[in-house]
């Protein structure tokens, strides 16, 4: 029960529970069972615990997942077996969790979040502190939004502050154009402003004086070798694939936004575990055409998704 007065917690706030099932799919293309099994695993801020169910099913010898806010409700999907932790925000990971107490930390879809602004840590620290966790040789796998920039038509430089805004402006006369380019390019700008503003991802410095959203993957590699791990692997193993507009877009479907979620989620599963996803020069086709699916049942925007594998030297 959460606590009164309390921040809410961000998966209630969002209906994530809704909403999780357009955006990725990352289970068996996440993480085998050749690293969980027999091993003690953490899923740090475990969200609605499907990858913990996951990894349950894997056998591993322990499984804590937790949750960044004090007051988080067990996820229903939760297995019993698994520890529920929660107050384990990115600042106090090493001191909320026993150091050389993991084989194996996953972090799915969370270290774009926080920043080195206000009261935040950025991504350095969060490493140096997985890495306290961790026993020697022990793995972390984490995934994260590519970094992406969004284009300015008129204009140049703004502030990272009002640059949505400054973009949205020189977005919305172009929406509705004739020209099947611009009307294409300004739909899907306006897609990734309500990504980006659903989400909460904070702002980055880009190149050639743009804002961006997201990590930029050279960096976060090189933030994984400051802090003593070893890379193992880089690969991009889906997009997020985030629905437009998704009330107005549902509207005549004849279907809820859940089952439409579901439909969502089968068509990822399907193309995601195939054999063809595996192979790193068919991927892209593969999903070129898993992403001109789902739009046959709902207009998205798509951003790659980065997975990251590294172990403690």
């Amino acid at each position: 029960m959460s606590d009164a007065g309390a921040a809410p917690v961000w998966e209630q706030a969002r209906d994530w529970e809704t909403m999780r099932r357009f955006v990725y799919y990352q289970r068996e293309n996440f993480v085998g069972a050749e690293l969980i099994e027999g091993r003690d695993v953490i899923d740090y801020s475990a969200g609605l615990g499907d990858l913990s169910a996951y990894v349950d099913s894997l056998s591993p010898a322990s499984l804590v997942a937790t949750a960044p806010e004090p007051h988080a409700p067990r996820p229903d999907s939760l297995p019993e077996s698994a520890t529920w932790l929660t107050g384990v925000d990115a600042g106090h990971i090493s001191s909320a969790l026993q150091p050389e107490s993991a084989d194996v930390i996953l972090a799915r879809m969370v270290i774009q979040f926080p920043t080195t602004e206000a009261d935040a840590v950025d991504v350095d620290e969060i490493l140096a502190q997985m890495h306290r966790v961790l026993r020697d040789k022990g793995t972390v796998v984490v995934t994260t939004h590519s970094f992406f920039s969004l284009p300015r038509f008129e204009g140049d430089h703004s502030e990272a502050d009002d640059h949505l805004a400054a973009v949205e402006g020189d977005v919305a006369p172009l929406v509705n154009m004739g020209d099947t380019f611009t009307r294409g390019v300004a739909r899907e700008t306006a897609g990734l402003i309500e990504l980006i503003r659903y989400l909460g991802l904070p702002p980055r410095e880009g190149p050639f004086g743009r804002t961006g959203f997201g990590l930029k993957i050279p960096m976060l590699v090189n933030s994984f070798l400051r802090q003593g791990f070893r890379v193992e692997g880089v690969d991009e193993i889906e997009p997020f694939t985030f629905p437009i507009d998704l009330k107005s877009n549902i509207v005549g479907l004849g279907v809820t936004p859940t089952e439409l979620g579901i439909r969502v989620m089968d068509i990822k599963r399907g193309y995601l575990t195939s054999s063809e996803a595996g192979d790193p020069y068919l991927r892209p086709s593969i999903l070129a055409a898993m992403i001109e699916e789902i739009r046959t049942l709902i207009p998205v925007t798509a951003v790659p998704i980065v997975r990251i594998y590294a172990t403690k030297k």
